[in-house]
């Protein structure tokens, strides 16, 4: 069985899994809480900003 990597949502509600607390230094790639110090990678599949770019190239 495959492991499951712990992932930062941009637009989720995000509990670190070593402490427990909501608080994060968000990044281009990673967030670190700020309470722990623990990284999470951020979910790029849900990032806005990729969308925003998209929308502005002709077809």
């Amino acid at each position: 069985m495959p492991t499951r990597v712990p992932l930062y949502a941009l637009h989720g509600r995000n509990s670190c899994p070593t402490c427990g607390a909501s608080q994060w230094f968000v990044g281009r790639v990673i967030a670190e809480c700020a309470c722990c110090g623990d990284t999470l990678p951020i979910n790029h599949a849900v990032r806005p900003t990729q969308m925003t770019a998209l929308r502005n190239i002709a077809a």
